[in-house]
């Protein structure tokens, strides 16, 4: 069923405006002012906006502003009947959908209706679509998030699974390297068999106990630090083996490798692309949502229901260091799962300005993804204005529209 918001202070012409678009079977939700229509706007909303422009109080504008912080792609038809150049070219450069003077041919804003309507059921057939790829997307599960650093990872980690190439993970300890493994695998539509190896203290004849399909394969080799010269030697021979993708894994680049010892052929070999996995403390303003992935998981093992997270304990996760990574961060979702009380947090090697500066945005980033990244609605929550508001998501490089569901 089509939908229309309209919103007109004028009784009479609200009533005739609605009969019309009734007739032509548009569902119309009727509002007199721009307060009682904040009530119908929200990113789900799978109607469109028509709105007069003057009215008492809150204008059209406002309403557009706010529906463009709520959902940029909503479509706003505003309408006036003191048409100007100037209004007009504001509408448009605000991102009004459309301008239409009063009194406006029935049949024509019908046709415009029509448009804006199309336009945001395609919208939101897209962002369906979206979601049920990202629930299906092994590298949204296991690298939450809507920081650069974690966008940039998961992206890195998508290209990889495209391309039939040896790739290079490389990060600190519990980073999640063999997780990346696996999701590169996973990511992959032509790999039958993933084999897992690992070099820490493993016998020089490691790879000839390996028994490999004919089928394309990931071989994926830890601790590629720890590999003596003979099996170098081996790892060479299967990066020129047919079918098969070496997902090489270390605390350092090939680089650093190189540099302690790596054969130079090996090297090159490898060398062709290389991912760097960012600690936790480079996803700092994620740990909300990995402490919740993680959790997610520990309470599903334990077959557990899902426990009521304090704000507080996200306060603390956000704040604190993790030195272990996501091991130490799994370790502490599952105590907390099994209410078994969590040891006292290290002392910080932040200054407490610092530890400021994080708290703040971990609250600001919590704000707006419990508000599905409406920017207007998160700083009323926080009792701040607007500009105020603004300021300090540019400080600390936060876009509402990545909060979006």
């Amino acid at each position: 069923m089509k939908q229309v918001l309209l919103v007109e202070d004028d009784r009479a012409l609200r009533l005739s405006l609605a009969q019309s678009l009734e007739l032509e079977n548009i569902s119309v939700t009727r509002a007199s002012s721009v307060i009682e229509a904040k009530d119908h706007v929200s990113p789900d909303y799978a109607g469109v906006i028509l709105s007069d422009i003057r009215m008492p109080g809150r204008d059209g504008f406002d309403l557009l502003a706010y529906v463009r912080a709520t959902d940029s792609d909503l479509p706003v038809v505003l309408l006036t009947g003191e048409s100007d150049v100037p209004t007009a070219v504001r509408a448009i450069n605000d991102g009004a959908y459309d301008y239409l003077e009063k009194p406006c041919d029935p049949d024509h804003l019908v046709d415009v209706l029509t448009r804006a309507l199309d336009h945001r059921a395609l919208v939101l057939k897209s962002r369906a679509l979206d979601l049920q790829l990202q629930h299906s997307d092994p590298a949204a599960i296991n690298f939450p998030g809507t920081s650069p650093v974690s966008s940039r990872l998961r992206d890195d980690l998508r290209r990889a699974a495209k391309l039939p190439i040896h790739v290079h993970l490389f990060g600190p300890t519990g980073a999640g390297k063999k997780l990346a493994a696996h999701t590169i695998h996973s990511l992959s539509t032509d790999r039958e068999a993933f084999v897992p190896v690992s070099l820490l203290n493993a016998p020089d004849s490691i790879f000839q106990s390996l028994s490999l399909p004919t089928t394309p394969v990931d071989i994926s080799i830890k601790h590629l630090e720890s590999a003596t010269p003979y099996q170098q030697s081996n790892i060479l021979e299967l990066t020129e083996r047919p079918n098969t993708r070496i997902l090489s894994s270390s605390g350092h680049s090939l680089d650093t490798l190189r540099d302690r010892g790596l054969q130079e052929e090996l090297y090159f070999a490898l060398n062709i692309l290389q991912i760097p996995l960012p600690s936790l403390d480079d996803r700092r303003s994620d740990l909300p949502q990995i402490f919740e992935a993680v959790l997610r998981q520990a309470v599903r093992t334990l077959d557990m229901d899902f426990p009521q997270i304090p704000e507080s304990l996200m306060a603390e996760i956000s704040t604190r260091q993790w030195s272990d990574n996501l091991p130490e961060l799994r370790n502490f979702a599952r105590s907390f799962a099994l209410n078994l009380g969590q040891p006292a947090a290290p002392e910080p090697d932040k200054t407490l300005a610092e530890q400021i500066d994080a708290f703040e945005r971990m609250i600001l980033s919590e704000t707006l993804r419990r508000k599905n990244g409406r920017a207007s609605d998160a700083a009323t929550s926080l009792g701040l204005p607007r500009k105020t508001f603004y300021d300090k998501l540019a400080r600390h490089e936060l876009r509402p529209k990545d909060f979006k569901p």
